[in-house]
């Protein structure tokens, strides 16, 4: 990775981030006091903790970002060969990156059932439903999401999608996503 700050990313210190979400004690031994997030996903890619970054990254960029990252991660690991819930599911939450409406929101539900937890797409599109909005059911009192709900659901479905390689390129997947997620929060070339 090229060093640059992490423009996408809010928080100011990589301990904040790694507050959202249970970091393994290895990981968490990487950790310094005022850390910037940049320094630690680098640590943690020179570690070749992978998992632990995808997390990290899931975590640290704003909702619509980490999707569109995690979007890019199943078009990568999958191609064209999604089942047609699949891609239904990633049609939805790729609509919802390019207008993100609570109406886009709340549309990317049904497909996301439909494909399913066990799916990266599914994964991927409920964790759009996950970005903020109400979440009952519909003759329930109004419910919001828990926090970083969405980057939960979008960490296990860029995970997923990792698997999707052939057995022997899942870690190097892995890192690929990393890195990927990495450049996304450095912002735009210059």
């Amino acid at each position: 990775m090229s060093g640059k700050p992490f423009v996408a990313v809010t928080a100011s210190t990589a301990a904040e981030i790694c507050g959202r979400f249970n970091v393994k004690k290895e990981a968490k031994a990487l950790l310094r006091d005022g850390m910037p997030p940049e320094e630690f996903a680098t640590a943690l890619l020179a570690g070749k903790d992978y998992v632990t970054g995808i997390d990290f990254m899931a975590h640290a960029m704003p909702a619509r970002e980490a999707i569109w990252w995690g979007c890019l991660c199943l078009q990568h690991a999958c191609g064209d060969s999604l089942a047609p819930v699949d891609k239904e599911a990633a049609r939805a939450a790729v609509q919802w990156v390019v207008q993100p409406t609570d109406w886009n929101r709340a549309a990317v539900l049904a497909p996301a059932q439909m494909a399913g937890a066990a799916s990266p797409a599914g994964g991927l599109a409920m964790a759009v439903y996950q970005t903020g909005g109400n979440i009952a059911p519909p003759d329930a009192p109004p419910m919001a999401p828990q926090p970083f709900a969405h980057a939960k659901a979008l960490a296990g479905a860029v995970k997923l999608a990792c698997t999707k390689a052939s057995p022997g390129r899942i870690i190097e997947t892995q890192r690929l996503f990393l890195e990927l997620a990495m450049g996304m929060a450095e912002g735009p070339p210059a």
